[in-house]
């Protein structure tokens, strides 16, 4: 995929994804990243991105709501005139003991990490596959093989292997 003048939406753009938008922007992509509660990070790769000399917008989404990732991918196409990729990053990472994890913390955790990673996908594919294509990346965690000790009541969960998903007809 040729990536210059492409448009990226990642969605939690904290941590990797900042990293991920860097690398983006240098290969001549702009960038959309999504926050819940990161504005500073969001804020953070925006200008980043500026200073790669690429357009760059953040945008504040609740993913949990399931109106909000198609709201979201109309705000890029709205901003950008299109999108082009996007990447499925937002997770939530709650340090809470396992033992006082409710259901309602599992819904939550499974409504941005997968439910949401579907809607926003569900939401861009119509518009790449009107201007001939695009990408969909899915990211998964790996504290299931690390361990991580910080995050001890956090139960992974996959999607699916980190993949890409090409769409054109």
């Amino acid at each position: 995929m040729e990536l210059t003048n492409k448009v990226a939406l990642i969605t939690g753009g904290k941590r990797i994804g900042l990293v991920v938008a860097r690398e983006l922007a240098a290969r001549g992509v702009d960038i959309a990243s999504s926050y819940a509660r990161s504005k500073t990070e969001a804020d953070q790769l925006a200008g980043e991105v500026r200073a790669a000399h690429r357009r760059a917008a953040v945008f504040q989404a609740d993913l949990s709501q399931p109106s909000a990732p198609a709201a979201l991918v109309q705000s890029v196409v709205d901003t950008f005139g299109r999108l082009d990729i996007l990447i499925n990053m937002a997770s939530l990472y709650e340090q809470k003991a396992f033992a006082d994890l409710t259901a309602a913390d599992w819904d939550t955790s499974l409504d941005v990490d997968l439910r949401a990673a579907f809607l926003c996908a569900h939401a861009a594919a119509p518009h790449m596959r009107k201007q001939g294509g695009g990408r969909i990346i899915n990211f998964s965690d790996w504290v299931a093989k690390s361990g991580r000790p910080r995050y001890t009541g956090y139960v992974p969960y996959y999607v699916a292997k980190a993949g890409v998903i090409a769409l054109t007809e």
